[in-house]
């Protein structure tokens, strides 16, 4: 996060949504169905990672 707010949640019964926020990253398995909520103006970077071995 850059700046602003996040509001991160899984589709996962039983899961919470996570805000995020500079200082306050998470990380996102994506074969897990997702979605973001931006709390205003909240630009942000994302870094795809892939899983070696």
């Amino acid at each position: 996060m850059v700046s602003g707010r996040l509001r991160y949640r899984t589709d996962r019964p039983g899961d919470r949504e996570m805000p995020l926020g500079p200082g306050r990253p998470g990380n996102v398995v994506s074969e897990t169905l997702h979605q973001f909520d931006p709390d205003g103006q909240a630009p942000f970077l994302v870094e795809f990672h892939r899983k070696t071995g």
